[in-house]
């Protein structure tokens, strides 16, 4: 759905289940907001409230109320609803009318120790924060004193010791009237239906780890839905491919025939922190979704070559190439986090923006440039490693004549990559100085050095 079909005259009806209690209220303020944004955060609490000052804990209104009590424009708005969705904050329903009006499902934070013991989401935070002291002072917020019963005797009193005189018969249900009226319901104020979050495009296909087992692991196991859950996470949160999720699996398994969850996630970490070390595993390791490869094939020319790289390789993998082995500076994988997180570009488009800025811009990953940038490829729906590169070269032609259209004088050339140049500026290229030419014979082998080694280190 692209925002324009919501207009501010579309009806809404938002509800919410269970209480938003004080302390869902800490969860969401400490530990989602730095996930998703203040915007996102205030139009969930604004929903929110509204919906627990209602007697029936129901809304109905029209999407100019957003706009109005948010202050933003409703293309942004419904930016910051997916990310409620994303999250696992929000479920989005629509009807087939003509004048199709939106259901809203609040759904109610974890808390905190529920959001800490969430793999996923504890290793996000940490990243966000990105201070370990900060981390950890937020973590003791929500620490609470134990108290050691183990040198103190039980004394509780049960049940039947206190209501000595209740009668049998009224602990049973006598009639079929009563029994309907004290049967559970679903629409009890209190039943909480609490965020989770799905994968599905990142994910990786179960049948394909299932293929990598050998017939002695029972595959049953791994289609129960919390353990495909906890998979699916592994998956996303350590780069794995289904061959190395199968061999731990297997692994996990060798003298059982259930799936040991805990043993599966430590198994992980392991295998993560070997080739990793200490570190966290970052959002900006991941790579293009293979459903958005701009080839399909082996690449045949110097520009498939450079598209195949873009697709494979992770932003900050690219960072850390384009600094020769150096390490990637701090501030610039917050860059590469913003630009995958809140404007959710693909892994791969995130390359081409880097390549460009780093070209125009002396080696200078400039956060306001990229954000711009990135804004206009978002608004443009900007997927695929090609349609980046497309778009780049289009607009680098428009900037390119609008500046020869305020001056007449000679202008430098700015650097660029070798796949924005055309086909005039390459032959031009072809009959400039030795050193020119030396200097776009080197950008051009980057590329192949960069595969090769991708390749060498695969090996």
């Amino acid at each position: 759905m692209q925002w324009q079909e919501i207009v501010p005259a579309t009806p809404f009806t938002a509800f919410a289940t269970g209480t938003f209690s004080e302390e869902r209220m800490q969860s969401m303020t400490m530990l989602y907001q730095p996930l998703i944004g203040p915007v996102a955060f205030s139009l969930y609490v604004t929903l929110m409230t509204e919906i627990e000052m209602t007697p029936k804990h129901c809304i109905k209104g029209i999407h100019k109320q957003w706009m109005t009590q948010t202050g933003q424009h409703l293309s942004m708005l419904f930016e910051e609803r997916k990310k409620l969705e994303a999250i696992g904050l929000l479920e989005s329903y629509k009807d087939d009318a003509e004048e199709p009006a939106m259901v809203y499902e609040l759904l109610m934070p974890l808390l905190p120790k529920e959001f800490f013991l969430d793999e996923m989401l504890s290793v996000y935070l940490y990243n966000r924060i990105g201070s370990k002291e900060r981390y950890r002072k937020l973590r003791g917020f929500f620490t609470r004193e134990q108290v050691e019963l183990e040198k103190y005797q039980r004394v509780t009193k049960g049940f039947s010791d206190v209501f000595t005189s209740v009668h049998p018969s009224e602990m049973k249900s006598t009639s079929s009237e009563m029994q309907g009226i004290i049967s559970p319901s679903a629409n009890i104020s209190g039943t909480d239906k609490t965020a989770s979050y799905d994968f599905q495009s990142e994910s990786v296909p179960m049948q394909d780890i299932a293929a990598f087992l050998p017939s002695f692991v029972n595959r049953d196991e791994l289609f129960k839905p919390a353990n495909e859950k906890c998979i699916q996470q592994i998956a996303f949160l350590y780069k794995f491919t289904a061959e190395e999720l199968a061999y731990m699996i297997q692994d996990t398994m060798l003298h059982t025939d259930y799936l040991d969850i805990k043993k599966l996630r430590e198994s992980a970490k392991r295998k993560y922190r070997l080739q990793e070390s200490d570190k966290p595993p970052m959002l900006g390791l991941r790579t293009q979704p293979p459903g958005l490869h701009s080839l399909k094939g082996e690449p045949k020319t110097e520009e498939e070559a450079q598209m195949h790289y873009f697709d494979t390789t992770s932003p900050i993998e690219y960072l850390h190439a384009l600094s020769d082995g150096a390490k990637v500076f701090p501030g610039d994988i917050d860059i590469i986090e913003e630009l995958m997180h809140d404007y959710a570009l693909p892994a791969g488009v995130v390359n081409v923006l880097i390549d460009y800025i780093y070209m125009v811009n002396n080696g200078n990953l400039a956060k306001a440039y990229a954000f711009k940038i990135a804004t206009q490829w978002k608004r443009k729906k900007i997927n695929t490693v090609a349609e980046a590169m497309t778009l780049a070269k289009q607009e680098h032609e428009e900037r390119k004549n609008f500046k020869q259209k305020q001056t007449s004088k000679t202008k430098t050339q700015e650097p660029l990559p070798k796949w924005m140049k055309s086909k005039e500026e390459t032959t031009l290229e072809k009959q400039a100085p030795e050193e020119d030419l030396t200097k776009s014979k080197a950008e051009a082998a980057k590329y192949r050095e960069l595969l090769k080694r991708k390749k060498e280190k695969k090996g």
